[in-house]
């Protein structure tokens, strides 16, 4: 088949990105051909792995607000690949900076929608794109809440989201709250797959916990280090090493800087998958201490492919990734909840590697190859389905 993706950005700044890699590598070496069109990002960015670029939305703020309603060159530039390329399916994933435009440029293939995140037709997620870690709407964020409920998501449906083929949700929790966007159109729940270099190793240093995952307020990384200054006060041999990079990393380094000087954390900006799973080897389980819902939790499916523990907030997806048996729920921005959870498995080395040996299990659920079956199997329904009308 000829496999067409679509995504935002065509480098690896989270698991939207890497997720359509893993699909575009595997899909390659099933005898597939695949192609991935992305748009073009600033100097300095990291490998891009898209096949093509188109330009990103730009102008002034009028000309944005225009833009990011009915992005021309993208629209351009999609109809031009779609006739060269002549996909049998075009597979969507984030498609905020392509614009409604999106949708009549990718007509006369079948197609499918994998939700990553709050797109800005997503009625039920649209707030958390602007919500503080309470779940409120500041003040301030208001008229961006009131553009993208009542302009863009309009927008959107207007343009053809409900005339695509189905939505794939990578969780229950998800697929739930997307049904009311889809309307008529099938949602499947179709769980993401961890990448091959994730997998089980023995625990080496029982003291170490780590965090991997973008630094904002709404991945809770300032309750995790609140929390870890709790813990030091009992465990001093409890460390953290802090993966990844984003807006709160400045503010949230000089908060810790008496921790950071201690040694109790460490904070190693952004790495490869591989050096991820090296990370992962070194330490002994995954903190997840989201305060928004996560939509699925790549991070916490990598700890799992790792062998890890984990110790995540009751939010969102991450219920159908952890319980009792791989790890410890807490409540959502409480520190001193975490800290105990931290407490009760750093340095307890027996049953770290009981519930590792969960988390691996579990992991299994989440192979590269299932998900790819899935996807397969489901493009050649559709275009089965197409050949019938």
């Amino acid at each position: 088949m000829r496999i067409l993706h679509i995504v935002n950005l065509g480098f690896e700044a989270g698991g939207a990105e890497k997720f359509v890699r893993m699909l575009r590598d595997g899909q390659t070496a099933r005898g597939h051909e695949v192609r991935v069109v992305a748009l073009e990002a600033p100097s300095g960015s990291r490998t891009v792995f898209a096949d093509e670029l188109l330009p990103p939305v730009g102008g002034g703020p009028a000309g944005k607000l225009a833009g990011f309603l009915w992005h021309r060159q993208a629209y351009r530039g999609l109809r031009r690949i779609m006739r060269e390329f002549r996909p049998d399916c075009v597979h969507l994933h984030t498609v905020g900076g392509f614009s409604p435009a999106v949708f009549p440029a990718t007509r006369g293939a079948a197609r499918i929608l994998t939700i990553h995140g709050p797109e800005d037709w997503t009625r039920k997620l649209l707030r958390w794109q602007i919500a503080d870690n309470a779940g409120r709407i500041p003040l301030g964020a208001l008229p961006r809440y009131l553009h993208l409920r009542f302009l863009m998501r309009p927008a959107y449906l207007l343009a053809g989201l409900r005339r695509i083929d189905g939505f794939a949700a990578p969780s229950r929790f998800v697929a739930e709250l997307v049904r009311a966007d889809a309307g008529r159109v099938p949602v499947r729940v179709i769980p993401h797959a961890v990448d091959r270099v994730f997998a089980p190793s023995p625990v080496s240093e029982v003291w170490q916990a780590a965090y991997v995952g973008r630094i904002s307020p709404l991945k809770g990384a300032d309750v995790l280090l609140e929390a870890f200054a709790i813990l030091a006060r009992t465990q001093p041999k409890a460390r953290l090493v802090v993966v990844g990079d984003g807006p709160d990393r400045e503010r949230l380094q000089a908060r810790a800087a008496d921790l950071v000087a201690a040694g109790t954390v460490e904070f190693r900006g952004w790495l490869s998958p591989a050096e991820v799973a090296e990370c992962l080897r070194g330490s002994a389980l995954l903190a997840v201490p989201s305060t928004t819902p996560e939509i699925f939790g790549l991070t916490a499916l990598e700890a799992l492919a790792q062998g890890r523990p984990l110790v995540a907030s009751r939010i969102g997806a991450l219920p159908e990734l952890v319980g009792p048996d791989n790890g410890v729920l807490v409540a959502p921005g409480d520190p001193a909840a975490l800290a105990e959870a931290l407490a009760g498995l750093v340095g307890d080395a027996e049953q770290l590697a009981r519930l590792g040996e969960a988390s691996a299990r579990r992991a299994e659920e989440f192979s590269l190859d299932r998900c790819l079956d899935d996807y397969e199997s489901w493009y050649r329904q559709l275009l089965a389905d197409r050949g019938r009308q």
